[in-house]
């Protein structure tokens, strides 16, 4: 190899640089602490710290709008199923009275109809029928404080039909129990 074109005043400065240069890398990349590192910890990846006048603290909403603080989500949770299951069940049993009893005062019906129209109609078309068998599959829940979307598929049949239909349903807490505000089909 020959190394005096390297050296001559017409070559260029980068070349120069590199020649010269990679070995004192090499040196300082590979040439290690005799003493070792002064942390014996691996390194890892850590949050930024936040000071503590930077963070403010806001009660969380599922305990603020409940009459009873103890009460834990899950709780709910269970709560929001056993409404749902009974609301199935009332409406399985034909039981008119009680299936409307889980819809709130200010439930909002779909189409268009009155509160008043749509549960008479509701009334008729339970009435009407031999037998009715209600069951869901799929089940989501999700609660905000008071009130909670729930999502599944119903699975609807009496004498003469049988229906899977996704629904989807909006409950709000009232006093302790759990009432229906909307709920629509697909």
């Amino acid at each position: 190899m020959r190394l005096r074109p390297l050296f001559r005043a017409s070559t260029l400065w980068p070349r120069r640089l590199v020649f010269l240069g990679m070995p004192l890398w090499l040196m300082l990349t590979f040439w290690s602490d005799p003493k070792g590192p002064e942390n014996p910890t691996p390194s890892a990846w850590l949050p930024p710290i936040e000071l503590s006048e930077n963070v403010q603290v806001t009660p969380s909403t599922s305990t603020v709008d409940m009459p009873n603080a103890n009460v834990t989500p899950v709780n709910d949770e269970r709560a929001l199923h056993s409404a749902l299951s009974s609301w199935i069940e009332t409406w399985s049993a034909k039981d008119v009275a009680a299936y409307l009893g889980f819809y709130s005062p200010d439930f909002v019906p779909p189409r268009g109809l009155s509160k008043k129209t749509w549960a008479r109609l509701r009334g008729e078309r339970i009435s009407s029928k031999q037998r009715i068998d209600i069951s869901f599959e799929k089940l989501r829940l999700q609660i905000n404080g008071t009130w909670a979307t729930v999502k599944f598929t119903q699975v609807y049949q009496d004498e003469r039909l049988r229906r899977h239909d996704q629904k989807t349903m909006v409950w709000q807490k009232r006093g302790g129990q759990w009432l229906i505000q909307s709920e629509t089909t697909e």
